[in-house]
């Protein structure tokens, strides 16, 4: 079984590459250390340069989309080394190219769908020509990293597919001594610091996570709030009770995370969030902490136990007066849910690719040799 995965080098402003982040980095390597035979080639939007390393049995490119390094990939994908599957994960453009070189080299295209990619800006037709269409249509498999999103696509698509929901790195983010955190970021050890970690665009619910501090220090609450992500300039963050550290290393993450008492997911409705799994979930879950989430499908459908659980700690889209009422709560309740079972990303890859292996590969002349 020989594996092909391509993927977005730079996605969710994380670097897959060097912080082996997230689904474009955890599956494949999890792949190869269960026995695949896996190749990784992220294709990178941001930068010129093109990379080659070795991670354990894997071997990992990193190329801009127009370069030589690049061409190599090509040629390698349909020559030398080729492969039974070819994942393309990231957006619609890298599954064209996955979509051409399986039909090419007589491999199973496999279309791995983590957003809803027409709903972005960058997303164009060509022309008449639905790319994202096109793969729901024609791929062999599609995975998901969502709930809502494979039951919204559903009618569009014609081939078998499985929920692949974003995993968690269990000996990186798991419960520190949340004190011993504190002192050394540097943070108050008497304020209640609440905190969110990630993107700000509006939808993620900032402004309604900001406002509901206000409330409660309003009502005499010494409240601190913790953030740390790319910021939106439509996100105001110059407030004396919020501590906002920009950009964060993903291995700092567990660390910030522990130094909070309540950990927040604000989101409101909007056609991307509602979409969308988020790896801050059961990142957030394994450290233990409790937790205030608003009500959308991003969490009460992806992890239906644990939201059914949250009770007064869930709080209503867009309110935050609402939100301010379940931090209040968790102040005292301070209730900690469960992690799901087989969150891990061992377990995710192990269970995705015995479903890869229930199915009927292409055998490819050069594999029987």
């Amino acid at each position: 079984m020989k594996i092909l995965w391509l993927g977005k080098r730079f996605y969710t402003n994380k670097d897959a590459l060097s912080e082996h982040y997230g689904r474009m980095y955890q599956l494949p390597r999890k792949w190869q250390e269960a026995g695949v035979q896996v190749r990784l080639w992220l294709i990178d939007y941001h930068t010129r340069e093109t990379l080659y390393t070795q991670d354990g049995d894997m071997l990992v490119a990193s190329a801009p989309m127009v370069s030589f390094g690049t061409l190599h990939q090509l040629f390698r994908a349909l020559i030398t080394n080729r492969a039974n599957y070819i994942v393309a994960s990231g957006d619609c453009y890298i599954g064209m190219i996955g979509w051409i070189l399986a039909r090419l080299s007589g491999a199973s295209f496999i279309f791995d769908i983590y957003d809803k990619y027409d709903v972005f800006a960058g997303y164009h037709r060509i022309g008449w020509f639905d790319p994202f269409g096109f793969l729901l249509k024609h791929a062999d498999r599609l995975l998901f990293a969502s709930r809502r999103l494979a039951d919204t696509l559903r009618p569009r698509m014609r081939a078998p597919y499985q929920i692949v929901l974003n995993g968690v790195d269990l000996d990186v983010f798991k419960s520190m001594e949340m004190l011993a955190c504190r002192r050394e970021l540097g943070l108050s050890e008497d304020a209640i610091i609440i905190g969110y970690f990630g993107a700000m665009e509006p939808e993620r619910g900032l402004a309604d996570l900001i406002a509901a501090v206000a409330l409660l220090r309003s009502q005499g609450k010494s409240v601190e709030l913790l953030l740390a992500g790319k910021a939106s300039p439509e996100i105001q963050l110059d407030s004396p009770e919020i501590h906002y550290l920009g950009m964060v290393p993903n291995r700092q993450v567990p660390l910030l995370l522990n130094a909070c008492d309540i950990l927040v997911i604000p989101y409101r409705h909007g056609p991307f969030i509602d979409m969308a799994a988020s790896c801050k979930i059961t990142e957030y879950l394994a450290c233990r902490r409790p937790l205030v989430v608003t009500d959308t499908p991003n969490f009460m459908e992806n992890y239906p136990q644990q939201a059914a659980m949250l009770g007064q700690a869930l709080c209503r889209v867009s309110d935050p007066e609402d939100m301010a009422r379940a931090f209040a709560y968790q102040f005292d309740a301070r209730k900690i849910l469960p992690l799901p079972e087989n969150v891990s990303w061992d377990a995710i890859a192990a269970n995705t690719l015995s479903w890869l292996r229930s199915g009927k590969p292409k055998v490819l002349k050069s594999v029987q040799k």
